[in-house]
């Protein structure tokens, strides 16, 4: 077998989408892509759910400067917030593990209580 045999292609003529929708949501991402204008991003938005966040999405991208550097700094901000939550149960974790160590429980017993690995345990032990 040939590797083009493989191989399917599809395009889509933007320009030559029916007005009336049929209810896919190849449809609905086309007439997103499309679209010229608010109304015409609004009526994709409404059908589908995906499409919707990704204008919400585009929105927030294309705005002003301001807007956009609002967003940047929301977005790290909570990037920002999500590793300090691992690392807060990563510290919780091995306090947990260093308590089990001093009551001499089984390390298979402290990997399996905290997830951590039977090397950072021992590093507990041994530190």
């Amino acid at each position: 077998m040939e590797f083009s045999d493989l191989i399917e292609i599809h395009s889509l003529e933007l320009r030559k989408l029916p007005e009336g929708t049929d209810g896919t949501k190849l449809y609905d991402w086309a007439r997103f892509i499309a679209a010229e204008s608010d109304d015409e991003m609004d009526n994709a938005a409404a059908r589908n759910p995906e499409v919707k966040k990704a204008v919400v999405r585009f929105r927030e991208l294309t705005a002003d400067e301001r807007t956009r550097d609002l967003y940047e700094r929301r977005e790290k901000a909570r990037r920002d917030q999500a590793m300090f939550m691992r690392h807060e149960r990563q510290l919780g974790k091995i306090e947990v593990a260093r308590n089990l160590l001093k009551r001499n429980r089984p390390i298979e017993e402290i990997v399996e209580d905290t997830g951590l690995s039977r090397e950072e345990v021992n590093g507990l032990n041994h530190g």
